[in-house]
């Protein structure tokens, strides 16, 4: 395990066999981030537990079986980490489906532009996804039929939920239902994204969900 200089920066673990990867990606990151690298799955969740990082960038080739088994896993015992798979050459939309919906925030190509890497690692601590948009469709929709009727039902308690929300909340979840960042809400309501953020947390709590995975969704069954 390698480490950098901490200094009350908010740390962010990665994981990968890949030694020129893994310092070349550390030597972006560590300008703004405590990083920390693992070079087997079993020591990273070892150093999970132990230094309760902000974000995991994990590269799936370390999972020799079932990379999404091991990110339930590490999700299971971790709850609240972020997670940014490292993209392999062969993946597929539909592998990449599967990981997001068992509760990973992003992926990256390996050979992903500097700017990119470090836009990526800031959105998703900031709460927002680092995913090709048609894949969030896809996912959205997957969910929508996996729910059923649970989440489709005309008149049932959900509604009545969405009718707690001001109308300035309204807007920002519609907005985050169409997929809008706090960037572009803030800037199209003439607000602050810290306000946006206000917002969210109150829509989160008031509709009982947690992330703006399930907002989208929420919103689809009911437009």
């Amino acid at each position: 395990m390698k480490t950098g200089k901490r200094q009350d920066r908010i740390t962010v673990m990665m994981a990968t066999g890949d030694a020129s990867l893994a310092d070349h990606y550390g030597g972006i990151l560590e300008k703004g981030y405590h990083v920390v690298v693992c070079t087997a799955l079993d020591e990273s969740r070892e150093q999970l537990t132990r230094l309760h990082p902000a974000l995991l960038i994990l590269d799936p080739s370390l999972a020799d079986k079932d990379p999404n088994s091991a990110i339930a896993d590490i999700l299971s015992s971790n709850p609240g980490l972020r997670i940014i798979v490292i993209e392999g050459e062969t993946d597929s939309d539909t592998d990449q489906r599967t990981l997001f919906k068992t509760g990973v925030h992003g992926f990256c190509k390996r050979d992903i532009a500097d700017i990119l890497l470090c836009k990526a690692v800031h959105l998703v601590l900031e709460g927002e996804y680092w995913i090709q948009r048609k894949l969030i469709t896809q996912v959205i929709s997957e969910l929508a039929k996996d729910a059923g009727t649970i989440v489709s039902r005309p008149d049932g308690p959900e509604d009545s939920l969405i009718n707690t929300l001001t109308p300035r909340e309204l807007q920002v979840a519609r907005m985050v239902h169409m997929g809008g960042n706090n960037k572009m809400i803030a800037r199209e309501l003439d607000i602050s994204e810290r306000t946006v953020k206000a917002h969210l947390s109150a829509i989160f709590r008031k509709l009982d969900i947690e992330n703006r995975l399930h907002l989208a969704l929420y919103f689809s069954t009911k437009t």
